[in-house]
Parts: structure tokens; C-alpha cells; sequence
């Protein structure tokens, strides 16, 4: 007999009313990729996707108060630790998809991931410290930080204050006008190619 352990996936959906709320913010630290999407109705809706033997160990938080949606991931107080010496190999993964009103501000915060951006906001902050954001040549308005995040695709046609530390701008020009987007990050590149 043959024993496999195999894990499934979670999935969580949620939406909530946008006219109750005029921002909402996310606080992922465990989430790989974040998928961010205009809302076509007058919803907010998270779809959250877990794998992985750990699954359970990371839950969402949500709160909803002064009209901010806040959304956080937390590991459960029931955790269990384990302590041998294979359980770094212990894994979970997380992915989320996001489907918020364009001009709602929205703030995101997240540790490794990729992002990915289907839609031109017009109030989006994005604070990431490694990984991808992939910007599909939406005309996006806002702020993005990071470390050491690359960011693809990023419009030409858009008023934008881009800088790098250590790595690379390429395509860009500055604008001399208040910019609509300004991308800042120590070591990542800044680019409009995509991949």
C-alpha cells in the first residue's frame, strides 16, 4: 500500500458593501502573489487561496471600522511549534486576489510576493520589500516602495518620479510636473518592459 499525503486547498470569499468604506488596507506577510483588480459593482471582494501542510496556521483578519476596510494575515494562537529538525520544510502558500472600486484608496502592505495590477487606480500605495510588481501599463496613480522589488510594465505615457538606489531605471524619464506615480525602491530595477 501506498501512502501519499496530500494537502488541498482552502479558499476563502468574502465582499463587503464599498459604500461603506471609502479605503482599504492589507497587511499580507505570508501571501506569494496578490492579484489587484477593479471592481465592476459596488463590491469589495477577496478571494484567498492557502495550500500546503501549514495551511490552517495563517488566518485573515478583517475589521471594518471609520470606514477602512483593514485586512491582515496573523498566524493562529493555536499554533503548534514543532521542534524537529524537519520542519522547516513545513510549508504553506498563500496567494490573494483582490477586486476593489478604482478610485478607492487602497493601501498594501506585503514582505516577498508578486503583484500583479489589472487596473488604472487613482489612490493605490504599495509598500513591498522583495519580489515583482508587474504594473501592465495601467495608468496608475500613487506610490510604490520597496527594497529590492522589480517593477515591470510601468506606463511611459504616465507623470512619474521614478529613482533606484543601487538598481536600474530604464525607458523612463522623470517628469519636471507633480508626478501621478512615484516608485521608489533601494535595489530593484524600474522598467517598461514586460515580462
Amino acid at each position: 500500500m501506498l501512502n501519499l499525503n496530500s494537502y488541498s486547498q482552502n479558499i476563502n470569499e468574502k465582499k463587503w458593501d464599498s459604500n461603506n468604506f471609502d479605503s482599504v488596507i492589507l497587511k499580507l506577510d505570508f501571501v506569494s502573489y496578490i492579484l489587484i483588480n477593479k471592481s465592476v459593482s459596488n463590491e469589495i471582494y477577496i478571494k484567498y487561496k492557502q495550500e500546503g501542510e501549514l495551511k490552517e496556521n495563517i488566518l485573515l483578519k478583517i475589521n471594518g471600522n471609520n470606514r477602512e476596510l483593514h485586512i491582515q494575515e496573523i498566524v493562529s494562537p493555536m499554533l503548534k511549534r514543532y521542534n524537529d529538525k524537519l520542519s522547516v520544510h513545513k510549508t504553506v502558500a498563500c496567494e490573494i486576489e483582490v477586486l476593489v472600486p478604482i478610485d478607492f484608496k487602497t493601501i498594501i502592505k506585503a514582505k516577498s510576493c508578486n503583484i500583479n495590477m489589472m487596473a488604472s487606480f487613482s489612490n493605490i500605495s504599495l509598500e513591498i520589500k522583495e519580489g515583482n510588481i508587474n504594473l501592465n501599463q495601467e495608468k496608475i496613480k500613487g506610490e510604490i516602495k520597496s527594497i529590492s522589488a522589480n517593477v515591470f510594465c510601468v506606463n511611459r505615457e504616465i507623470k512619474l518620479l521614478a529613482s533606484s538606489k543601487n538598481g536600474f531605471v530604464s525607458g523612463l524619464c522623470n517628469s519636471s510636473i507633480k508626478p501621478d506615480l512615484k516608485v521608489e525602491t533601494m535595489r530593484g530595477d524600474i522598467t517598461t518592459e514586460c515580462f
